[in-house]
């Protein structure tokens, strides 16, 4: 059942569920979701997690999903201070994971946060300062290249940003989707959004979703271009607990991974930062690997990794 929660900004109100376990809870996960989505794309791996002892929250983000009061708020995040603004209300989420997850069991377990593409920007941005809350981070769907095109668009975005930051970019929008389909080698579907997925029956259902595929806003656009800076910078792991786990999970053939060079780079730069990092790169998969023909892979690994971890911390948060 779908309930809410204040927003950070004080207006909103964050739809979210809960995902629970029948028998014992093992772990909790907070799932942060990606630009142009919502929290219910992800119900099904949920729900697949939460079979198997995980204890999963996911919410519909500022300007996505059941959050927004009407559909001109779609892709527009927060006038005065959008990054601040998404990047709290995943503490308010991860804190209301945690009581609803003391409801549930007096045993000490982890804590997890996955954020998807836009999501994963904002998880490495979060964990900047508030990596002690979180035994570990599912990085997926992400990028680690901030260039001269994202400068520009910065830049170019923050004057229309201030000229009138609601209105939806339709026009970035395209081009957006059209350099991210450029970079595939044979897309099989004619959509626009073929760079997502290889599975066409996914992108169907991506764009019969109403709340799916929106142009971002002005606002929404900055937003998410001062997150990838801010994300790629080495802060967001250098202030972890050295006991700290990372799963790195991208397609292979993912544009917004660079095709996996991103992938590469940025896990040999968290090697030698010594963190503790593992991952999955998957051939002929794109930017959505939940959204894959061969999903069930993609869950079954995420699964064992987070079991794999979750032994090894329960043990030492019971000592």
């Amino acid at each position: 059942m779908t309930q809410t929660i204040l927003s950070s900004n004080g207006i909103h109100r964050l739809h979210h569920s809960f995902f629970e376990p029948t028998g014992e809870i093992v772990a909790t996960l907070l799932i942060v979701h990606g630009m142009s989505e919502h929290s219910g794309r992800y119900a099904k791996f949920a729900q697949f997690l939460a079979d198997n002892g995980v204890l999963v929250a996911t919410y519909d983000q500022l300007g996505h999903g059941q959050t927004v009061k009407d559909k001109y708020e779609l892709g527009f995040i927060d006038e005065k201070h959008p990054i601040q603004a998404l990047c709290k209300d995943v503490v308010i989420m991860a804190d209301k994971l945690k009581d609803k997850a003391r409801t549930l069991t007096d045993r000490p377990i982890p804590h997890y946060i996955m954020g998807h593409s836009m999501g994963s920007f904002i998880v490495r941005t979060v964990l900047t300062h508030h990596a002690t809350s979180f035994d570990g981070a599912i990085i997926m769907g992400t990028g680690n290249s901030f260039g001269v095109i994202n400068r520009f668009a910065l830049t170019a975005l923050g004057a229309m940003n201030y000229i009138n930051p609601k209105r939806p970019n339709t026009r970035f929008a395209t081009l957006l989707n059209h350099y991210l389909l450029s970079q595939i080698r044979s897309p099989i579907s004619a959509s626009p959004f073929a760079w997502l997925t290889e599975n066409t029956d996914s992108i169907k259902t991506f764009e019969a979703d109403p709340l799916c595929g929106f142009a971002f806003s002005n606002n929404g656009f900055v937003a998410l271009q001062g997150l990838i800076k801010k994300a790629i910078n080495p802060a967001w792991y250098a202030h972890t607990p050295t006991d700290f786990r990372i799963l790195l999970v991208s397609g292979k053939d993912d544009p917004v991974g660079r095709m996996g060079q991103d992938i590469d780079e940025l896990q040999s730069e968290l090697i030698r930062a010594g963190q503790n990092v593992c991952t999955h790169l998957y051939p002929n998969m794109r930017h959505e690997p939940l959204h894959e023909t061969d999903k069930d892979r993609v869950y079954g690994d995420v699964l064992a990794w987070l079991k794999n971890h979750t032994i090894d911390k329960t043990n030492q948060k019971s000592q």
